[in-house]
């Protein structure tokens, strides 16, 4: 397996943005590390809730997208926006 090098670190803030299925009340955000939470419709998939922020590092990103599974929430995607 070839490996290229990465200009991004895992120990690095960097901005993600996370979908989820379903309707998350925008209370939870300080539960998922202080995102912002915003609600879509999709004619397919009905509501959708994207999850934007910075988190500190991916072992901190690992950490919302735990948050989000305890709490019973389908990950639709996960986008990294931008460096810290």
């Amino acid at each position: 397996m070839e490996r290229y090098p990465s200009r991004r670190s895992l120990v690095e803030p960097a901005m993600y943005r996370i979908s989820i299925l379903g309707t998350l009340d925008k209370q939870w955000s300080d539960y998922c590390g202080g995102m912002t939470i915003e609600h879509e419709s999709d004619q397919k998939r009905g509501a959708i809730t994207i999850l934007t922020g910075r988190v500190a590092d991916q072992a901190a990103l690992f950490g919302v997208l735990n948050s989000l599974y305890d709490i019973g929430c389908p990950i639709l995607s996960v986008e990294y926006t931008e460096a810290g």
